[in-house]
């Protein structure tokens, strides 16, 4: 079977975390692991970064300095461009309240820490998987298959 251009494109992943080992830790692993990957340490750097590229996946932090992960989120579900952008909830706060409220806005998935790096990789490259059969709907083959 030959690889579309969607199955070939490396995927970008944006790391918003502002504990900056932990940022590192989480960006050296997805770099590892193939992706292509950005990072900033505050919601404003977020903000701006998701102004100008898309990504396909998102690992966000919920407490951040300038704006919050939460108004985040929700900046990327609601911008026509990156709507189908994936979002990955890492952080701390890991009451129901806030799982909720994590859905409410429309995170993807919600780790808490402490956590696991081999989880979220398989999540992250989950979500990537999802998102390349996303984009083969409708490419003529009633199953999204490329001939």
């Amino acid at each position: 079977m030959v690889q579309t251009e969607v199955e070939r494109k490396q995927k970008k992943i944006l790391v918003v975390e502002d504990d900056q080992n932990l940022n590192k830790l989480v960006s050296y692993n997805l770099s590892k692991n193939g992706y292509a990957v950005e990072s900033v340490f505050d919601g404003i750097s977020a903000k701006d970064k998701l102004a100008g590229d898309v990504f396909d996946v998102v690992v966000l932090d919920i407490m951040l300095p300038g704006i919050d992960g939460f108004r985040i989120c929700e900046y990327i579900k609601e911008d026509a461009k990156a709507y189908k952008t994936f979002v990955v909830v890492l952080t701390a706060r890991g009451e129901p309240l806030d799982k909720i409220y994590g859905n409410i806005v429309g995170a993807d998935y919600y780790l808490t820490k402490p956590f696991s790096v081999a989880k979220l990789m398989d999540i992250v490259k989950e979500l990537t998987v999802l998102r390349d059969k996303d984009f083969r709907v409708g490419s003529g083959d009633q199953y999204g298959k490329n001939s």
